[in-house]
């Protein structure tokens, strides 16, 4: 064999032990405890984002140095949430709801916060999730009345506010998240309808005549969500305006302004669109339900002469339904239209033989 190769044959392969590997650790730690300033290594533990488990062995030997220091306790619970240690989380912010310190007393409620919520999704019996739900309302109530959350998340606790089910924060929030955000189209939906819910009638014109404008697929929705604002405030002449101005964008506006008119006693106006609808559908249902409107319409009107002459030109098409039948009969035995009544009977009698 030569030398070369004798030499290299007597080579040892050296393996670190996990004894050796924890004790160069430990004093990587004591030397950068010796030579790294400690709030700047805080800041260095708080931004780490991937290995929370090395970021949480500093911590630990951290606090051994400064076990009266709540600060670190207070990155240990975040470091642990984040790490999925949940056990080792509760435990610190227990204590840390106790301190006298007000900003470490906040910081761990809003911890706490996270954490409490994490362990709903986790809880698989309802009647737990509810408690658990309500115990999440509280805690947010607490944060929220007292200013505990950073300005810049307000979209987080915007989201935490309609998870917990709290409207007037969640449209408070919003207000704040619309002003970074002022074209998202979702956000100013929701802004609507929570600024309709809390009578901030200027805020929700605002939205409702943004939507109307950027949000072109559902004009109809949004003029109906108008006329319905105008009617709260009883701004009735807006509310007809609006509706004859957008006749033309659907049905559904066409029968809201049958109804407007009926409920401001237009009954004429409101019997011919009623009337029109009518004609203007082939659904046997709708023709029905368009007809009667018509029929009642003038019947409140107490004009019996246009009620029976509605009844006498279209009677044909309901002779074979019971409930229109009836209602035709009774409605001509109401004006006293007794022989109009036995005609129609006849008429039906007829109609049945036929068949």
């Amino acid at each position: 064999m030569s030398s070369a190769n004798k030499k290299n044959s007597t080579k040892k392969v050296y393996v670190i032990t996990y004894k050796e590997l924890f004790f160069t650790i430990f004093i990587f730690i004591v030397i950068l405890f010796a030579l790294y300033p400690k709030d700047l290594l805080k800041q260095q533990i708080i931004s780490e984002k991937a290995n929370y488990d090395l970021s949480m062995l500093y911590l630990r030997n951290l606090l051994k140095h400064n076990p009266e220091d709540e600060s670190l306790m207070l990155i240990l619970a975040s470091q642990s949430l984040k790490a999925g240690n949940k056990d080792l989380a509760l435990r610190l912010l227990g204590l840390l709801l106790h301190s006298e310190d007000k900003k470490i007393r906040q910081q761990a409620t809003v911890l706490s916060f996270d954490l409490e919520k994490e362990r709903y999704f986790y809880m698989k019996d309802k009647e737990r999730k509810q408690d658990q739900l309500l115990k999440l309302k509280k805690l947010f109530n607490m944060i929220y009345f007292a200013k505990m959350y950073d300005p810049k998340d307000v979209k987080k606790w915007y989201q935490n506010a309609l998870f917990v089910g709290a409207s007037y924060p969640a449209y408070q929030f919003l207000k704040e998240v619309l002003a970074q955000e002022p074209d998202n189209i979702t956000l100013i939906k929701d802004a609507f309808y929570l600024s309709s819910q809390y009578g901030d009638k200027t805020e929700a014109y605002k939205y409702v005549k943004y939507l109307q404008e950027h949000d072109k697929g559902n004009l109809e929705k949004w003029v109906i969500e108008e006329y319905y604002l105008d009617m709260r405030y009883r701004k009735y002449a807006q509310a007809e305006k609006l509706l004859l101005a957008h006749r033309g964008e659907g049905t559904k506006i066409e029968a809201i302004l049958g109804d407007f008119y009926l409920y401001r006693k237009k009954y004429h106006k409101a019997s011919k669109i009623y009337l029109s609808l009518y004609q203007s559908t082939d659904d046997f249902k709708q023709k029905k339900y368009y007809f009667k409107k018509a029929l009642e319409s003038l019947i409140a009107s107490k004009n019996t002469t246009k009620v029976t002459q509605l009844i006498e030109k279209h009677q044909a098409l309901f002779l074979n339904d019971p409930d229109m039948i009836q209602f035709m009969l009774k409605t001509y035995l109401a004006n006293g239209k007794v022989g109009n009544a036995a005609v129609l009977s006849k008429k039906i009698l007829r109609f049945k033989y036929k068949k």
